[in-house]
């Protein structure tokens, strides 16, 4: 009796490294993405312009355009979109000292900034470490590009499901689709440029100057 015991202790443990092992994202997918993530984060910096949708159903709720600028650790993203038929527009960004947001809302616009030694995420950032957030990841070629699947979320609070799609030739990315809670988010590149001047980080308050302005310590 204690011999099947051992047995069967051992067939668990073997059956539980296998499924361990098979929840690990494969090591094609990590390469492609950290070649994306060297791609994007070129020296010299890198200028993008991304449409935007979302959809519910077969019914388009948010629809919009979004341009980035991104360089060593600074960022600037310019955002216009239509989110049920209301035009809405938002900017920000991190110049090396302040992590600012310039939103509008229906009592006035607002300027939120919070002094950081390090660029804290927004909401469009584009997320080049996202294996880290999912246990599962299927990897095949489309037209010379590499479109991956993420499956299988760690936490609850991320999509079920992203797709992203980088190209096989430069390996810049190309096209994210997540699906969460009934919506798809579709983000697709539309113009690319290398080289970007380190006055554009500069922040200006002077430009939106019908904005109340909060600062966070």
């Amino acid at each position: 009796m204690r011999a099947i015991k051992h047995r069967l202790l051992v067939i668990l443990l073997l059956l539980s490294s296998a499924l361990t092992l098979q929840a690990q994202i494969p090591e094609e997918v990590t390469d492609v993405l950290r070649k994306c993530a060297n791609a994007m984060g070129n020296p010299q910096g890198v200028e993008y312009e991304m449409s935007l949708k979302a959809k519910i159903a077969l019914v388009t709720v948010l629809k919009g355009q979004i341009n980035v600028f991104a360089k060593d650790n600074k960022n600037k993203f310019y955002l216009s979109m239509k989110v049920l038929g209301q035009p809405t527009k938002s900017a920000g960004g991190f110049d090396g000292v302040n992590q600012w947001k310039y939103t509008q809302g229906a009592e006035g616009d607002t300027i939120f900034i919070r002094p950081s030694a390090h660029k804290m995420r927004n909401d469009y950032d584009l997320n080049l470490h996202i294996d880290l957030e999912y246990s599962k990841a299927t990897m095949k070629t489309r037209f010379g590009n590499y479109v991956i699947t993420f499956t299988e979320p760690k936490d609850p609070g991320v999509p079920k499901k992203v797709t992203m799609t980088i190209s096989g030739k430069d390996y810049m990315f190309r096209e994210m689709e997540t699906s969460k809670d009934g919506t798809t988010m579709t983000m697709k590149l539309t113009h690319l440029k290398i080289g970007v001047l380190d006055e554009i980080f500069t922040f200006d308050p002077n430009q939106y100057p019908d904005a109340a302005i909060v600062v966070y310590n």
